[in-house]
């Protein structure tokens, strides 16, 4: 079920015809026959190029909590580093990103999506720099307290680079591939961050290897690399420019009266509720899940051996990956809302699997990484393929990177709650509570996704058409668009 949005035209809202967005350009008289603006192949493919690796990069950057948790507790003990501070340094990239979402969601649609990517990612880059300075002293308290900080930071460019990220690159990818632009989104941001997990594992493991359990020079090994990515970013995207639909639609040269954003408001906020919602209660589980995946690996073997742990991190971390690709397909051949509600689906009935027989997995490694992998597949399948798409592709350009932005953030307070609740809820009820706690949620998730739009069947110039001749006809029109 769907809250029909007040429209001009149900056509052309929800029609399924494809209209290019030069064509509708041309015939915008603001604009003038003569005027055509559109990138060139080469600016299309770095854009594309930038947000494949950035989504890498901040994937990476998601992950490196496993691999930190361990080497802290290796390095200070369970006394040094209290459960306290293991969830305030995860938390700490977290609440960047909340930050981080917020602050550049609004630059993106207001300013230039090139500028809001190039300075998330200087971001990034320092406050990982940073970060793998942190080991340079003896670690004590302190360092852990300038480790959440300068995490925070790196946290802020990671939060921010999702809103114009998300907007850039499907604005060109459907410019480039229409018919394709959901698996092709979802190829550069949900499989780019997943198949950062298991290539960072790899890479720790090696490490470990070839250092022989050297824990210092594996964390400046990751954090090294987490650097370097950014920085790649940044140069890709000095070469990059807008896309042809943010060209010409976009609130660059608007009066931002208080009107403009409730009329905004009073004609999307079903939708800003819905992907929100659907956002909050998927980064809920997903995001401690993934946390405290190596935590709870690292207690089920035995004598605790950090390279076994590592092991089976790494088999843990590969079975999500073809999840996404699975959803990337299930996206156009079902549809986003249906790919979704199924990854919820199966994410409910394992989290009820796993918490119930949990005393018996416990006892077997394999069968637990085995279980834990699908379940964590399912929802990258799912949700995790389908929520950014959909909260990308059901708002006009001119507000894209806010719609997604607010939804992003609502997702990113979901995964801090589900932190501070998933950790004491594993200390004092046990491991397999939480797995009871991600399959009920994953209910809530499914009626959630039954009040999304299926956001396959709209077309983004006739949205932006749609919107302009909402807020025309209500007296707050939009200028010309063009930055």
């Amino acid at each position: 079920m769907t809250v029909p949005m007040e429209t001009v035209d149900d056509s052309e809202l929800n029609g399924t015809a494809h209209k290019s967005p030069v064509i509708i350009v041309k015939t915008n008289v603001e604009n003038g026959p003569g005027d055509s603006y559109r990138p060139t192949k080469w600016q299309s493919n770095v854009t594309l190029l930038s947000c494949y690796i950035a989504n890498f990069s901040d994937g990476f950057q998601n992950n490196l909590a496993n691999p930190t948790n361990i080497i802290f507790i290796q390095l200070l003990g369970a006394d040094g580093y209290s459960t306290d501070m293991k969830t305030r340094i995860s938390n700490s990239l977290i609440i960047g990103s909340i930050l981080g979402v917020v602050v550049m969601a609004y630059t993106a649609d207001m300013f230039s999506r090139r500028s809001s990517l190039l300075f998330t990612s200087f971001l990034v880059a320092i406050g990982t720099l940073m970060s793998t300075l942190a080991l340079q002293v003896h670690p004590s308290q302190n360092m852990l307290w300038y480790f959440v900080v300068v995490r925070g930071i790196a946290g802020f460019g990671v939060g921010g680079e999702y809103p114009p990220s998300a907007a850039a690159g499907l604005e060109e990818s459907d410019e480039l591939m229409r018919a394709y632009r959901g698996p092709l989104f979802v190829s550069f941001t949900t499989l780019m961050a997943t198949s950062a997990g298991p290539i960072l594992q790899v890479i720790y493991l090696v490490c470990l290897i070839a250092t022989d359990n050297n824990l210092t020079v594996a964390f400046h090994v990751i954090y090294g690399i987490a650097t370097a990515l950014p920085v790649i970013v940044i140069v890709l995207r000095l070469f990059m420019a807008d896309s042809t639909l943010f060209h010409y639609s976009n609130f660059t040269n608007q009066r931002r009266s208080l009107r403009l954003y409730l009329l905004l408001a009073r004609r999307y906020w079903w939708r800003i509720f819905t992907t929100s919602l659907a956002f909050f209660l998927y980064d809920f589980i997903n995001f401690p899940n993934n946390i405290m995946s190596s935590t709870i690996i690292a207690s089920l073997v035995k004598d605790h051996d950090i390279r076994k742990t590592a092991i089976w991190q790494v088999v843990l971390t590969i079975l999500p990956v073809p999840g996404v690709m699975i959803g990337a397909w299930l996206t156009n051949a079902i549809g986003r809302r249906n790919t979704g509600i199924l990854g919820f689906a199966g994410y409910m009935v394992l989290g009820f699997i796993i918490g119930g027989t949990y005393s018996t997995l416990s006892q077997h490694v394999a069968a637990f990484v085995v279980l834990y992998g699908l379940l964590q597949a399912f929802g990258h399948m799912g949700p995790g393929a389908t929520i950014g798409l959909i909260s990308s592709e059901c708002f006009p350009t001119a507000m894209r990177g806010m719609g997604y932005g607010i939804a992003t953030a609502f997702g990113r307070t979901g995964a801090a709650v589900g932190t501070e609740c998933f950790s004491p809820l594993q200390d004092h009820a046990g491991s397999k509570s939480t797995f009871y706690l991600a399959g009920g949620v994953a209910i809530l998730g499914i009626l959630v996704y039954c009040l999304l739009p299926e956001s396959s069947r709209l077309d983004l110039a006739e949205e932006d058409r749609a919107l302009e001749e909402f807020l025309a006809e209500r007296g707050c029109a939009m200028s010309t668009g063009q930055n």
